[in-house]
């Protein structure tokens, strides 16, 4: 699935939300909607600017509710008329230079006409004035502008070079020395959407373990969910965070609570080469990172 299609699915959920918070809003201004509507399919978009600022008496902003927003994306999504629905954008930029929503509202016409690095720059203008304010509008408008910066900049797929079959020789380590040794296998896919990470790992050819990983754009982090399939343990929790150390090499930190209430956090770092992977992980320690696990990933046929 392309980032624009996955974003278009994006969006029409938050078009959802969009339209569920519309019911609590100003009467006046969604009639005004509704009647520059018919403006708008009798005579287009620039009559509509016409009749708004002549009869828009109430000029206080109303955030995601204002007349001509509201209108611009029924305009997009239920006539699929992009360029009138950018002449309402601009205007509401024009209108309320100083406010994030209409900057995130343009982004979403520009993403919906495939125009990518424009869309990043509304999007980036947007977020920089939202975070300035202490306002549950900017609140979802931040949310929503990291996530779609996220699938623009393709950071829920920073790992999928895992994806595949890999053959995985694994060694085990205490205080510096080998333990323990072992064979296994791991198939990793995204779900059909395309947006979550599913790991199927297997030791000695019998079921062993599996992970489920989420990108999380507003903390910038992978939500992850691991399950032994061998035995009924429930699911534990954590958090990772993923940074690329320099081209194919990768380090993650990943924050978890043991059975002991224990706040724990592993380093993971990724080699990554042409047909196989080198994967090595370590436990915070007392005397700093110990390395604990060694896995050599080779992809199979």
């Amino acid at each position: 699935m392309s980032a624009t299609t996955r974003i278009k699915l994006g969006l029409s959920v938050l078009l959802i939300c969009f339209i569920s918070s519309l019911f609590a809003q100003n009467d006046t201004k969604d009639d005004m909607a509704s009647s520059l509507y018919e403006i708008y399919k009798d005579k287009g978009a620039k009559e509509v600017l016409k009749v708004y600022e002549k009869n828009n008496a109430n000029k206080d902003y109303e955030g995601m509710a204002e007349p001509l927003n509201v209108l611009a994306y029924r305009i997009m999504q239920e006539d699929k008329d992009l360029k009138s629905a950018e002449i309402l954008m601009l205007a509401q930029i024009e209108e309320y230079p100083d406010e994030a929503n209409p900057y995130d509202s343009y982004s979403d016409v520009l993403l919906e006409m495939d125009k990518k690095e424009d869309a990043l720059k509304y999007i980036e203008k947007s977020l920089a004035i939202a975070e300035k304010k202490q306002h549950e509008q900017d609140d979802l408008i931040i949310e929503a502008g990291k996530a779609k910066m996220a699938i623009l900049e393709n950071k829920d797929k920073q790992l999928n070079f895992l994806i595949g079959n890999w053959d995985n020789e694994t060694k085990v380590f205490q205080k510096g020395k080998e333990v323990n040794s072992f064979k296994g296998s791991n198939n990793v896919t995204f779900d059909s959407g395309g947006s979550i990470m599913i790991v199927d790992h297997d030791e000695d050819d019998k079921p062993c373990c599996k992970r489920v990983m989420v990108y999380d754009p507003v903390n910038d982090e992978f939500d992850i969910a691991f399950m032994r399939r061998n035995q009924a343990n429930g699911i534990y929790n954590s958090k990772m965070v993923l940074k690329e150390v320099k081209p194919d090499h990768y380090e993650m930190i990943e924050k978890y609570t043991n059975d002991n209430n224990e706040e724990v956090e592993v380093k993971h770092d990724i080699l990554k080469k042409s047909d196989q992977v080198e994967w090595v992980t370590y436990n915070s320690s007392d005397s700093g990172w110990e390395k604990v696990r060694s896995m050599n990933l080779k992809k199979k046929g």
